[in-house]
């Protein structure tokens, strides 16, 4: 449901410049007034969508939990080893924060009737809270990066080693071969 707004421009002769005054400032008032009405119509539809797409996540969660059938593990199995799979679920978790941080601090300050230009800035507690938890975050990327390093040296390794096993195999079974082609 889209609102369109529909403005009208009307002339009306005033007797003198305060009325003129008074009635300007009427006018502009009822267009802000307007414009915050259309504003808030087309947040509540935002948070009406919003609403809608939780319940659909929220069941299909539930619909996963319940796993009763193999293709059901098998399908969820192979997402969530999929590259992309656990990289989209954080990526949509974080998102999901922080759309959930920003209702929440809108929705405070509102609620203590606090001004617009003042909900728009993050306090300064959770400035700090940001700034420790980009911290945490840099920290465990780091550290997930080291272990893979570690990881993709360790699987080079044991595959050179395999490798080498399977070159040793080969000529053992040659040799195998040969003696008993010899009896």
């Amino acid at each position: 449901m889209t609102i369109s707004p529909a403005y009208t421009l009307i002339i009306i002769p005033l007797c003198s410049s305060a009325d003129a005054r008074d009635f300007y400032e009427w006018l502009r008032q009822m267009k802000e007034l307007e414009q915050q009405r259309d504003v808030l119509w087309h947040g509540l539809e935002m948070v009406d969508r919003a609403r809608r797409w939780y319940h659909r996540e929220l069941q299909g969660l539930r619909d996963r939990q319940h796993l009763g059938d193999g293709r059901r593990l098998h399908n969820f199995a192979r997402e969530y080893t999929s590259d992309s799979g656990p990289n989209r679920v954080n990526q949509l978790q974080d998102r999901i924060q922080r759309v959930n941080f920003c209702l929440c601090n809108f929705m405070s300050c509102a609620e203590q009737g606090l001004p617009p230009r003042r909900c728009a800035a993050v306090p300064r507690g959770q400035r700090r809270w940001r700034r420790e938890e980009e911290s945490d975050q840099q920290q465990a990327v780091a550290s997930l990066k080291r272990q893979n390093h570690l990881l993709i040296k360790e699987v080079s390794r044991k595959s050179q080693r395999i490798s080498q096993l399977e070159a040793e195999r080969g000529s053992l079974v040659q040799r195998l071969l040969d003696i008993h082609l010899q009896r």
